[in-house]
Parts: C-alpha cells; sequence; structure tokens
C-alpha cells in the first residue's frame, strides 16, 4: 500500500460518501467492505435459468494473519491506559517529520513574531524600557501591529498543530509514513472546518468566562455588595474550570474527525458525541493525566528559558540591551521546546482516542487489520 492512496477508508460507517481527499490517512482498504456472496448467489436465491451463465463471483479478501494485527505503532485492538500514554512517543519515533516538524514549523512561526514582538516592547522608546530617560507617550503603532500578528500565529499554531499529527498518526498505525507536504495538504483541504470549530470553541469559552463574571461586575456598581460578588465569582469559578475542560475535550476529540474523515465541525462534534457515549469518564482520565503530565514537563522547559534570562541579568546588570537580548533568546527557546512537546504528544494522543473509539463502537480493527494484510500481501 503506498502513500498514494485516498482517505476514504477514514469516513464513518453509514455515512454519506465523501469524495476522494488528498494523498494522506489511511488507505482506501481501510473502509468497510461490502457483504461476500458466495459463487452462485446466496442460498435463498433462486437457479440461474437454462443457458445462462452466473457471473463469477470474486474471491473473498484474504483473512488478517498475526503480523496484519500491529502493522504499526499499536496492536489493532482497544488500547489500554499504559498504551495511551506510551503510544504517543511511539509516533514521534516513527515519523518524526511530520509528528514532530509540523509543530516544530508552525510553533517556530509563532515563537519568532513573539520574540519580534517582545524586542520591539523593549526597544519601543515610548514604553522607555531601555531608556528610562525617554518621554513617555503612545506606544508605537509597529508595536501594536507586530503583537497582533504574534497573537493570531500563536492561535493559528494551537489550532494546525494538532491537526497536522492527525494523518501521520493515522498512517503510522498501519506501520506507513508520509510526507510533512502530504500532512499539511489535509489540513489546507478542512482549513475552514477546523477555523469555524475553533471558533465555536472560543465563544463557547467566552461565554463562560463571561457568566462567571457576572457576579463580580453587578457588584461593582455597589461597595456594599463587592464582597458578595466576589464570592459568588470565585464559586461559579470552580464550575467554570470543569465545564472549560470539557469544552477543549470536545474540540481536541473533533480535530481528527475533521480531518481523517472530512466532516464539518458540528457534524464533527456530533460524532464524538456518538462515539464517546459509555466511554466518557474513561477517556476525562486518559486526556486529564495525559495532559497534567505533559503540562508539568513543559512548564520545566519553560522555566529553563526563564532562569536563562535571570542568569543573563545577573551576568549583565548594567547593560539593557543584553539583558533584553538574551531574556527575549531564552524565552524563546523554552516556548519552542515546551509548545512542539505539548502539541506532538497531545495531537497523537487525541488522533490514538479517536481510532481507539472507532474499534470500539465500530470494529475498525478488523479493518485496519484486513487493510494492513492487503497491504503486505501487495
Amino acid at each position: 500500500m503506498t502513500d498514494q492512496q485516498g482517505t476514504s477508508g477514514w469516513a464513518a460507517p453509514g455515512g454519506a460518501p465523501t469524495p476522494a481527499g488528498p494523498p494522506v490517512g489511511p488507505p482506501a482498504a481501510a473502509s468497510y467492505p461490502p457483504p461476500y456472496v458466495p459463487p452462485g448467489g446466496p442460498p435463498s436465491a433462486a437457479p440461474p435459468a437454462p443457458g445462462i451463465v452466473p457471473t463469477p463471483h470474486a474471491a473473498p479478501a484474504p483473512a488478517p494473519t498475526y503480523r496484519s494485527w500491529q502493522p504499526g505503532i499499536m496492536p489493532l485492538r482497544p488500547l489500554s491506559f499504559g498504551d495511551f500514554l506510551s503510544v504517543p512517543f511511539k509516533a514521534m519515533r516513527f515519523n518524526r517529520g511530520v509528528v514532530l516538524g509540523g509543530p516544530l514549523l508552525l510553533t517556530l512561526v509563532a515563537t519568532l513574531a513573539t520574540a519580534a514582538f517582545m524586542w520591539l516592547l523593549f526597544t519601543d522608546p515610548s514604553l522607555a524600557i531601555l531608556d528610562p530617560t525617554s518621554d513617555l507617550g503612545g506606544i508605537e503603532p509597529s508595536t501594536v501591529l507586530v503583537g497582533g500578528i504574534a497573537v493570531i500565529a500563536m492561535l493559528l499554531a494551537d489550532l494546525l498543530s494538532s491537526a497536522v499529527v492527525a494523518p501521520a498518526v493515522a498512517r503510522a498505525v498501519l506501520g506507513e509514513r508520509i510526507r510533512l507536504s502530504q500532512a499539511f495538504a489535509a489540513v489546507r483541504e478542512r482549513l475552514g472546518s477546523l477555523l469555524l470549530l475553533y471558533l465555536m470553541t472560543a465563544g463557547a469559552g467566552a461565554l463562560v468566562l463571561g457568566i462567571a463574571l457576572v457576579p463580580m461586575l453587578m457588584a461593582g456598581a455597589s461597595d456594599d455588595s463587592l464582597g458578595l460578588g466576589v464570592g459568588l465569582t470565585l464559586l461559579l469559578w470552580v464550575a467554570v474550570i470543569p465545564v472549560a475542560f470539557l469544552i477543549g475535550l470536545f474540540s481536541g476529540l473533533a480535530r481528527p474527525v475533521i480531518v481523517l474523515e472530512k466532516r464539518g465541525p458540528i457534524d464533527a462534534v456530533r460524532r464524538v458525541l456518538r462515539l464517546i457515549k459509555g466511554r466518557f469518564w474513561w477517556t476525562v482520565l486518559i486526556l486529564f493525566v495525559s495532559s497534567l503530565i505533559v503540562s508539568m514537563v513543559a512548564g520545566v522547559f519553560q522555566q529553563i528559558g526563564s532562569i536563562g534570562a535571570l542568569v543573563v541579568g545577573i551576568a549583565a546588570p548594567d547593560n539593557l540591551t543584553l539583558i533584553a537580548i538574551g531574556a527575549v533568546l531564552a524565552v524563546s527557546v523554552g516556548m519552542v521546546v515546551s509548545y512542539v512537546l505539548t502539541y506532538s504528544y497531545l495531537g497523537s494522543l487525541l488522533t490514538l482516542l479517536h481510532i481507539d473509539l472507532r474499534i470500539r463502537h465500530e470494529g475498525f480493527d478488523l479493518t485496519l487489520a484486513e487493510a494492513a494484510e492487503a497491504s503486505r500481501r501487495a
């Protein structure tokens, strides 16, 4: 099986057929095959009329052998808790060019924009950070413009990184590799749906945040009720945190559905709701523990960057320009390492969760094993 095959095999069973996409995703052989009809027709069929030779039927597909049940980075069976913690690292090693290279490229672009914004903040004469004798005035328009570009770049890196990882992990399950250009082609085709999903997620998060801040805003008009407003806001924040986590959970699981199954954002969320039924708390536990672990590791690298900036400041306390350069470089390196690790690991994990849920609910392991067997025999 070659990388030139399409992604139609990842369409949900019973759904509408989707047009052939770019040359990424699991091969076409992974689609659900039609039921096999034995030679001569089904047992209840009437015998053919005299003088009419029945059309011979195709031979059944070869049954998967032992080797076809683990053709790639994971065994084709429901994954255990330990598998979810370890298989993402296997995906990173198996196809470094996409699983690590895609998030690295996107993060570098975002980090360069952020570093430029930080440098403009240090050197902006109106802020008087490097030159205390400067007259304070309005911030330079170029600083504001670069700051806006940096924010957009960071949001796009967060949106696209896990989406770029999804087709590479899906192919790695079958023991196949794709190029970074193929992964970006798959994401480019679904970019509109991914952006709409991101806007929906941001809108839901803003709505939840606004509801949590309502008591404080209402109490701000009266000093007597300020304490009550703060107390109610803190109570609402206790409820907001799990709601925000759930929004992130469904948004994250919907991204591989959009890319691999070529669905729209609303249809992808509905698809996630159907797949996660009966496995909700198990999925929450896996994502919570994995996010906690990767956040701790990423935080270590970010702290290393902050310590590097502090060391530069101690080494040259009188040279503000050198301090600014050292701080920008140290923070940028810490951001790149931590974000690449986070996006690569969590992007792989979300794709594996999608595959695991399909295996449990739809018998997708048999479909993948048949595709792997056909590829091996070819």
